[in-house]
């Protein structure tokens, strides 16, 4: 652009674009100095063009330079006075690639980017790198970090251009690996690249059982247990699972994952059904469920003795006879094993015993013609290690026909014209479904009419009455059930009726263990006229005539005496009545002292009365002088004596008359000699808070904290357990208590007494018998230890009035 001659001027610069003689770019300064030169530009060039006219660099700046720019260009320019100049050049456009697309032959059609897999261990995989465009044709190359691994390009077809990296069978070392596309076409631009990174999953490489991969775990029943199982080397880390003889268990588990291992803890509290299980524990890749690794191991439970106990085979427990034979078996299931079985029959240990046919072995008892006595419940047991056990009880009920049943009343003493019920009990299994009866007098053999007979189960009961003194003789009874007709009838003997017998062989006894106020006086009860009897205690100071306490309507002759003074002489007498009238009283003298114990007995004879002390006889024949006129005297004061009186009755039990209260005791079914021997034995000595007890020692009322309940702990102390009661009424064991109403325990409190207690008066209260009325706080603490229902309490305000 610089004229070639000092004086010359340059007037017109022009640019031309390939063949084309149109400018598509000019500068027109012929009429102005260069600097002010108008610029024009074709319109295509939309502004990217433009005139640079400094002395550094002249010429046309093309901007965002296209392809279509490509090509040939040609400068003209004009001088005032020099000839006209002209330039060409040609411009090459380079156009870079456009797009670049990574993909895997494990999913076509999705594109790869940043990470490339997961891909399993020994895959085959092909990463395909498509650039698409760029002018000219880019090379397409594939690296890792600095090593080339593939620079041939498959697929170049109009704007594509195409690599694909083939990587044969993946391993470990694989993993995480950056492989880069890089696709080229000129030094002018940076090359297009994009880096992928593989991507790996394998199985675990082990499955072990923590505790147990010796192959067997040992455990106890019942007792919880944790088991681990722990997978190692998965990517991602292996999912555990867990089964017992091939089922899937539910278990509560806990999963602790780190790196490539992961464990899982099993909670499992086994049973004896677990006893040789398989538990298995499974690890595998999420991804890869086909590639499995496991690892079992059996399980040994040790659990106390299962055992059931069998009839053996072609035996019917419901149609067993006398003289039938009886096989049980007892099925035993342990670990450990046992040592031995115990049978028990009603709990009683058996052993091979030929005379009764009792044969045992391990697991088998062979019963050799049963018996009635043979019926019952039948038990195995055994031992191990982890305890005891007993089976399942199997009731054994032997058939027999009716027969009487021991122990029973068989006279019955009654009057002519007066109605007598007389009750039969049988035993026979099963239960009678009749009954005959009948009448043996002096008239012959009479059966009795079925309308005067009601039977229940195993009894059955008459309404006789004799109307002449013939009818007096023997009521026959016989039983019939599905074996058969009784062969030998109960018998029972009716004969006139009269007053029972007098008591016999009193004793009474006090041991070292039993408090010294304390006397437990027993007797023989005698014959009973052929009616039900009752007995009476009077309890009086030889001195004395007064009644000092009376005890009425006991069912048997037994009684504990408290609240005695020491050194004073008592006089006790116990008298038996029925509804004919009472035998004569027997009387026997007691004193208590300070000796370690005592003991009275009375003599055998049947008398009257035992010695009495003259001042005694000399006091009776005075109260008999002066009868007749102060009779209502008499009685009036022995009322007011009763009423100021604080001697109670203390008792267990239900009561027998409303209007009478301390009439009251609890009939058990026991033998009394031994009941008496343990009323003795347990006797403590001193009080308990809560009885009615009073110590004749004391000026005030013993009640806020010690010796209460000295009675109750005498009837409480030998409480035995309730026994069942037989289809008679009877109880089964000796010392079952049954209630005189129901012949069943009736009730808690009932059970608990067998003797009547009776305590005596206190001096402090003859001495001012309005002492409950002017302390009524006693009473209060009193109930605070005592039931609302113990009949007890009902005394004490009676007494208290």
């Amino acid at each position: 652009m610089e004229p070639p001659l000092l004086n010359d001027s340059t007037h017109l610069v022009l640019f031309y674009h390939g063949d084309g003689g149109t400018p598509i770019y000019s500068l027109d300064s012929r009429s102005v100095s260069l600097e002010r030169a108008s610029h024009w530009a074709e319109q295509e060039l939309g502004g990217r063009a433009y005139m640079r006219i400094g002395r550094n660099q002249r010429g046309l700046l093309l901007e965002k330079v296209q392809l279509k720019d490509e090509g040939d260009y040609r400068c003209r320019v004009d001088f005032l006075e020099s000839p006209t100049r002209n330039l060409r050049i040609r411009l090459e456009v380079v156009v870079p690639p456009g797009t670049m697309t990574i993909t895997s032959n494990y999913a076509p059609d999705t594109r790869v980017e940043g990470r490339a897999g997961p891909y399993p261990e020994g895959a085959q995989v092909i990463l395909s790198c498509q650039v698409i465009g760029g002018r000219p044709r880019p090379q397409v190359t594939w690296w890792h970090e600095e090593s080339l691994l593939d620079d041939v390009s498959e697929v170049m077809t109009g704007q594509v251009t195409r690599n694909a990296l083939f990587l044969t069978r993946l391993t470990r070392t694989d993993l995480n690996k950056t492989l880069t596309c890089q696709a080229v076409n000129s030094n002018l631009s940076i090359p297009l690249s994009e880096a992928v990174i593989i991507d790996m999953m394998y199985p675990p490489t082990s499955v072990r059982l923590v505790s147990g991969s010796e192959g067997q775990v040992t455990l106890t029943e019942g007792v919880q247990r944790y088991l681990t199982c722990e997978a190692r080397g998965s990517r991602p880390p292996a999912r555990l699972q867990w089964f017992k003889n091939g089922l899937p268990l539910n278990h509560y588990t806990q999963v602790e994952v780190n790196g490539e291992v992961s464990r899982s803890r099993l909670t499992l509290t086994p049973d004896s059904a677990d006893n040789g299980a398989l538990l298995t524990c499974r690890g595998f890749n999420p991804g890869l469920p086909d590639i499995v690794l496991e690892n079992t191991t059996k399980l040994s439970v040790f659990y106390k003795p299962q055992l059931e106990l069998q009839l053996g085979l072609n035996l019917d427990l419901d149609n067993v006879e006398e003289n039938d034979d009886i096989i049980f078996k007892c099925i035993v299931k342990s670990n450990p094993s046992i040592t031995g079985v115990q049978w028990a029959h009603n709990g009683v240990p058996l052993r091979n015993n030929m005379t009764q046919q009792v044969q045992v072995s391990r697991d088998t008892l062979l019963l050799k013609a049963v018996t009635r006595n043979s019926s019952g419940t039948y038990t195995c047991a055994a031992a191990n290690s982890e305890g005891a056990s007993t089976s399942n009880p199997l009731i054994l009920a032997v058939k027999f026909p009716p027969t009487c049943r021991d122990g029973q009343q068989t006279v019955y003493g009654t009057a002519r014209h007066e109605q007598l019920q007389v009750p039969c009990h049988v035993q026979a299994y099963p239960e009678p479904f009749s009954f005959r009866w009948a009448v043996n007098t002096s008239t012959g053999v009479v059966d009795v009419a079925l309308n005067l007979t009601r039977s229940t189960g195993s009894t059955s009961v008459v309404s006789y009455t004799p109307q002449t003194h013939h009818d007096f003789g023997h009521l026959l009874c016989w039983a019939v059930n599905d074996l058969g007709v009784q062969h030998q009838p109960c018998v029972f003997q009716v004969i006139p009726a009269a007053k029972p017998e007098s008591v016999s062989e009193c004793r009474a006894e006090r041991n070292t263990t039993m408090p010294l106020t304390y006397v437990v006086l027993s007797c023989l009860p005698g014959w009973d006229g052929g009616l039900n009897q009752t007995f009476t205690l009077e309890v009086r100071q030889a001195a004395k005539e007064e009644v000092l306490e009376a005890f009425r309507h006991a069912s048997d002759p037994i009684f504990i005496i408290t609240g005695l003074k020491i050194g004073v002489e008592y006089l006790m007498t116990v008298t038996a009545a029925n509804s004919r009238g009472s035998s004569p009283p027997l009387t026997i003298t007691y004193t208590a002292t300070a000796a370690s114990a005592d003991k009275v007995v009375s003599p055998h004879s049947h008398t009257s009365l035992l010695t009495i002390t003259p001042f005694l006889v000399l006091l009776v024949g005075v109260m008999a002088a002066v009868s007749a006129c102060a009779g209502v005297a008499v009685i009036l004061a022995r009322r007011e004596r009763r009423r100021k009186t604080n001697a109670k009755i203390v008792y267990d039990g239900q009561l027998a008359d409303a209007h009478d209260n301390h009439d009251v005791h609890t009939i058990l079914c026991v033998d009394k000699e031994p009941e008496k021997e343990d009323l003795m034995r347990h006797a403590g000595g001193g009080g308990v808070i809560g009885s009615f007890y009073v110590n004749p020692s004391s000026t005030v009322l013993n009640n806020s904290g010690i010796a209460c309940l000295e009675t109750d702990l005498l009837l409480r102390e030998r409480t035995a357990p309730l026994a069942s009661v037989d289809s008679l009424g009877r109880c089964s064991t000796p010392s079952s208590v049954c209630t005189s109403g129901s012949k069943t325990a009736s009730s808690t409190r009932s059970s608990r007494a067998s003797s009547s207690t009776v305590a005596l008066n206190p001096d402090y209260l003859a001495k001012d018998p309005d002492y409950l009325t002017k302390n009524p706080e006693f009473l209060t603490r009193e109930q605070k230890h005592i039931a609302p229902s113990d009949p007890a309490i009902h005394l004490h305000k009676e007494s208290s009035v």
